[in-house]
């Protein structure tokens, strides 16, 4: 998978998640450690959101399959941008607050 296509898959997942958790606001230092996995990703958006993490993580899934993006799909987004997140920051957080 090639940089343009997992920015692109990445820009539609946030797009997505923003439309699913309206009220997320994440700061850089959680961001980065959101992007280290799935799971790191789902206890943040629970513990901003206040939802208990069953239904969070059941919520993320839900918006990774409408976009055919599985658990293994999203760690390898993150492996491969891993070291480029610093630079993104300012963009990803973007597209998740208001």
């Amino acid at each position: 998978m090639d940089k343009d296509m997992i920015q692109g898959k990445l820009t539609e997942l946030s797009g997505a998640l923003k439309q699913n958790f309206g009220n997320l606001n994440l700061s850089n230092d959680e961001l980065k450690k959101a992007m280290t996995s799935p799971d790191e990703f789902v206890s943040l958006v629970s513990q901003k959101t206040g939802l208990p993490k069953e239904e969070t993580s059941k919520k993320v899934h839900q918006v990774m399959d409408s976009l055919h993006i599985d658990d293994e799909m999203a760690k390898s987004f993150m492996a491969k941008i891993g070291d480029k997140v610093e630079s993104k920051f300012e963009q990803i957080k973007s597209k998740f607050s208001h």
